[in-house]
């Protein structure tokens, strides 16, 4: 196949094995702490997501599809960076939700409802909608042209960079969106969709023109040898369509998952507020009343 990678090379980089293994003893740190907090160790709802958004992680830098998209095809570079910025943070997220991250960290790095230090106040600032929004919508964007695209797959640190950045701006985004903390200044779920919403749309402006276009736009995969049977323009069409349908799939179940949630978050609300209503008018709130013995 003309010196291309088969299937099974796997980048086993020492730098990146330490970094996701560091990140499996942390988790699993967590989950002792909140069992011996509890008293009642943690349930696969949480750590099911998170060793899933682990093992994303290794397919997209250590398995095949890194040195495959390297230099060889377009879609599998692609589809390394939707794993990256989409599939991998979410999984981690769902995975550190409360009370996972809440309870799982050292007494001095935490409070009631949130992390606290200088950790925990970049993190804040990291994750505000006008600062991981805009950080979202430039790394899709700039890392996708592709004199840029191009120049940073031949140069490993720069491409390091690159992963980092994406990374980076999929774990905040998601941060945004499924909200992990129990916090009191939560987002609502209008909101929530409403950044669900603009980072399809922001993701929407990479894939459909790879989908669609007739002709090659990314020089260093148009000219690479056609060492799998797949020609540049198959390949750059396949990068762009798979982009969507991932796109699209995400959107469908963060969607339901989000709508889901906010219904029964403003019940919840809507029903503090009857039971608050109640004791100041010095009468059972509502729901009291529903359930008083006639």
């Amino acid at each position: 196949m003309n010196g291309a990678p088969g299937w099974g090379s796997w980048n086993l980089d020492p730098l990146m094995l330490i970094v996701l293994v560091a990140a499996g003893a942390w988790y699993v740190s967590m989950l002792r702490r909140v069992r011996l907090r509890t008293g009642k160790p943690v349930g696969p709802g949480h750590w099911l997501f998170y060793w899933s958004g682990l093992l994303v992680l290794v397919i997209a830098l250590i398995s095949p599809i890194d040195e495959i998209g390297d230099r060889w095809l377009l879609s599998a570079h692609m589809l390394q960076h939707t794993l990256l910025t989409d599939i991998a943070p979410a999984l981690l997220i769902l995975g550190l939700r409360a009370p996972v991250l809440p309870l799982g960290l050292p007494r001095g790095m935490l409070t009631k409802v949130a992390p606290r230090g200088s950790v925990g106040r970049f993190w804040a600032l990291a994750t505000k909608p006008w600062v991981a929004l805009p950080a979202w919508a430039l790394a899709t964007w700039v890392w996708a042209v592709p004199s840029i695209f191009d120049y940073t797959a031949q140069h490993p640190l720069l491409h390091a960079f690159e992963h980092a950045s994406l990374f980076y701006a999929g774990f905040a985004l998601w941060w945004l969106i499924i909200a992990p903390l129990p916090s009191a200044r939560r987002e609502t779920g209008m909101a929530r969709l409403g950044y669900l919403g603009f980072s399809r749309g922001v993701s929407a402006f990479v894939c459909l023109p790879l989908a669609w276009l007739n002709h090659t736009i990314y020089p260093l995969y148009a000219g690479a040898p056609r060492a799998y049977g797949i020609s540049a323009a198959t390949d750059q069409r396949l990068a762009g369509g798979g982009m969507c349908l991932i796109e699209v799939l995400v959107f469908g179940i963060a969607l339901v998952a989000v709508f889901i949630d906010a219904l029964g978050n403003d019940e919840r609300t809507q029903a503090l507020g009857e039971r608050a209503q109640g004791l100041g008018d010095g009468q059972p709130a509502l729901g009291e009343l529903a359930s008083t013995p006639r």
